[in-house]
């Protein structure tokens, strides 16, 4: 067998073990690595890179953060904000989304669930809100935000439009272009789980999870003066992540540092942010990111690619082209990360439309619009595996919520983009 056909196989069986919802997340990464190593597909160093992989370790750092957050007031003043809303769902829905989403907006949606996982989780159990209700349609709205401005991870943005005026294309996309085309789609997703998206979450009692985020126990106070580090510490490691492109300082090594000084300083004991560390999700993650690599190392997205070229051949119709441009990386982001998704397709829609003789800028926004909709399994964005144990999800959850809002947001751009960036 070829190493693609291998990759293949083993992307289907762990489709098939999320599926089961009976397997443990660290017994299904460390299984993913090892298939891949014993049948020759990685070497054990590339399979295990994604233990040093820079997401990884940022949100290793924010999971020490994270705790130094339950331990401060921050959470009880977000929750007397927000306990007015307890037997409103559809507000805390509404409030929670809006965050996640401007978060995304201006640094990227694994930063913003580093973020806003203890915040919710926090607030959740302290209002007796099921946290299995809040975490999953802000995290999807974070996804869809992600690159919608030219700050966090939107600064790659014209870094694309650079890519497609050197394959040829003779109009450029400017820079606020794509949060034009990106608005419409965040509100519908928004007003989606607001009226519909959060009644299909699973409504799981908080106590029935293991963690213990946000105890209310006298010890776990701080005295006067170490809330007021504690609050310098994690407001400057937040807010010097939201100014990375500015600072030229990556995003791990500020939450590195943050998380470091919370100890220094005695916010938290070693022992504290070791136990913070969630390690399923480390391990799921790793596994996932290894997966996600031989995918594109093996040629499975390029063979995907030459068949949508065939598939289009000689059509000129806007719709037709758009739709197949944008529903191939759509599917494949799903399992795969969404900057192979962009490294792969964005040359290859370019190209394609140059050939055929069409303005590419419309499938050059829909495949970036397209890794973005990465909401209809845990595999599909690190955010997405980082809240699967914290609010107790399995496979199915992610399909019957995310499904329907990843239809409606398809067809939306298959039908706007060539309305704002004209094909013909």
């Amino acid at each position: 067998m070829t190493p693609l056909e291998i990759t293949l196989i083993i992307l289907l069986a762990t489709l098939v073990a999320f599926m089961t919802g009976k397997i443990p997340f660290s017994v299904i990464a460390s299984g993913i690595i090892l298939a891949l190593i014993m049948t020759g597909v990685m070497t054990p160093a590339e399979a295990f890179s994604g233990f040093i992989n820079t997401n990884v370790v940022m949100f290793v750092a924010m999971f020490v953060i994270g705790a130094g957050l339950t331990k401060t007031s921050l959470i009880d003043k977000a929750q007397n904000l927000v306990v007015r809303y307890k037997d409103n769902p559809r507000m805390l829905i509404f409030l929670s989304c809006l965050a996640a989403s401007f978060l995304g907006a201006v640094t990227s949606a694994t930063a913003t669930a580093a973020i806003m996982i203890p915040l919710l989780v926090g607030i959740a159990n302290d209002i007796g809100t099921s946290r299995s209700k809040l975490l999953y349609p802000a995290m999807a709205c974070a996804n869809i935000a992600t690159s919608m401005t030219f700050l966090g991870q939107g600064a790659s943005n014209m870094t694309w439009n650079d890519v497609m005026l050197k394959a040829g294309a003779t109009k450029t996309l400017h820079v606020w272009d794509f949060t034009i085309a990106r608005i419409p789609l965040l509100a519908v997703a928004i007003a989606y789980m607001v009226f519909v998206g959060y009644k299909l979450m699973p409504d799981i009692d908080n106590n029935s999870f293991s963690d213990h985020v946000h105890q209310n126990t006298a010890d776990s106070k701080l005295s006067p003066l170490k809330e007021k580090i504690a609050m310098v510490i994690i407001l400057g490691s937040i807010g010097l992540m939201l100014l990375e492109n500015v600072i030229g300082v990556d995003m791990y090594l500020i939450a590195c540092i943050g998380a470091v000084l919370l100890v220094l300083t005695g916010v938290l004991s070693e022992k504290e942010a070791l136990e913070s560390i969630h390690m399923p999700t480390i391990f799921l993650f790793a596994g996932v990111l290894a997966l996600s690599d031989a995918i594109k190392v093996t040629g499975a997205g390029e063979v995907v690619a030459d068949l949508m070229i065939k598939i289009i051949g000689n059509n000129t119709n806007t719709y037709v082209i758009m739709a197949v441009f944008f529903m191939i990386p759509f599917i494949l982001t799903q399992v795969m990360s969404n900057l192979a998704t962009l490294t792969i397709f964005i040359p290859l829609v370019t190209s394609a439309c140059i050939k055929i003789g069409v303005d590419p800028r419309a499938a050059v926004v829909g495949v970036l619009t397209a890794s973005c909709i990465s909401i209809m399994t845990p595999m599909a964005a690190p955010c997405q595996i980082m809240i699967i144990e914290p609010g107790g999800y399995k496979l199915k959850d992610y399909l019957k919520c995310g499904t329907p809002l990843a239809i409606i947001l398809a067809i939306m751009t298959i039908f706007l983009m060539p309305l704002m960036f004209p094909m013909q």
